[in-house]
């Protein structure tokens, strides 16, 4: 039995890292997924080679800050698949600057992106999850939303925003059957950290080891493993489950 058979999904960042992973696992369990990224070159090839393989699939170029193109995105997804059953909010940035660092307009950048990004998204689906008797939206925040490691104020900040827009919107949709709960992942191997490994002059290996060492596991988490709660999230599997926050991340915020 597919876990998300007959669920038409909407994946955000879902070309890369945690999002393609997410996209690919969503396609395999049974779900009509319509996955968007600002990465058009990624989310074409994605597409491709997941119709090849007889996925049913869509990939909508989209920046998320937007809201006219979120709007966009969402209106697209029904009227491909004829209804909206799953929001996965992934889409995000990084930057690592100290408070004396930021900018007026990195934080204005960080903030467009993780946080009104997420609330444009959920403006965008609740009222046609709605219209299909229900839904569940998981948000993706992190670790550094409860724990601070260092260097990545605004990140932190909008990732802890995360989970404070998962309580309200699950408060308040409760009743319309919407479901909305987080991950929190915590060190996931993605070619975003081997690019932030080569920014710091470090080999790969070190990178990992240094991030590692923080988790109980003593090993990074790999994308599908990351997807595989974001699904459980999603998925009627958790029909009990809303306002909270799922840690993917090998023991860390317990040690």
């Amino acid at each position: 039995m597919k876990r998300l058979g007959g669920k038409v999904a909407a994946i955000t960042g879902g070309a890369a890292g945690i999002g393609e992973a997410t996209t690919r696992l969503f396609v395999e369990e049974g779900a009509l997924v319509s996955f968007c990224d600002r990465d058009r070159e990624a989310g074409v090839r994605l597409e491709a080679e997941i119709k090849a393989a007889g996925g049913d699939v869509l990939f909508v170029e989209t920046h998320v800050e937007r809201e006219a193109e979120v709007t966009a995105f969402l209106r697209r997804t029904v009227q491909q698949f004829g209804r909206l059953d799953i929001l996965v909010n992934n889409a995000g940035i990084r930057l690592h600057q100290s408070i004396l660092e930021a900018s007026e307009e990195s934080w204005d950048a960080i903030l467009e992106v993780n946080l009104k990004g997420y609330a444009f998204c959920a403006k965008a689906a609740i009222p046609e999850m709605r219209r299909s008797g229900g839904g569940s939206i998981v948000n993706v925040s992190s670790v550094r939303a409860v724990v601070a490691v260092g260097n990545a104020v605004q990140y932190d900040t909008t990732k802890a925003g995360a989970l404070a827009l998962t309580r309200a919107l699950a408060l308040e949709y409760a009743s319309d059957g919407i479901r909305v709960n987080a991950v929190c992942p915590g060190p996931i191997s993605t070619t975003y950290h081997e690019r932030r490994a080569a920014s710091l002059g470090m080999s790969q290996e070190e990178y990992r080891k240094r991030h590692v060492q923080s988790t109980m596991l003593k090993r990074a988490g790999t994308p599908r493993e990351a997807a595989s709660c974001i699904l459980f999230m999603a998925s009627d599997e958790s029909s009990y489950v809303t306002g909270t926050c799922l840690f993917v991340d090998g023991g860390q915020t317990a040690m």
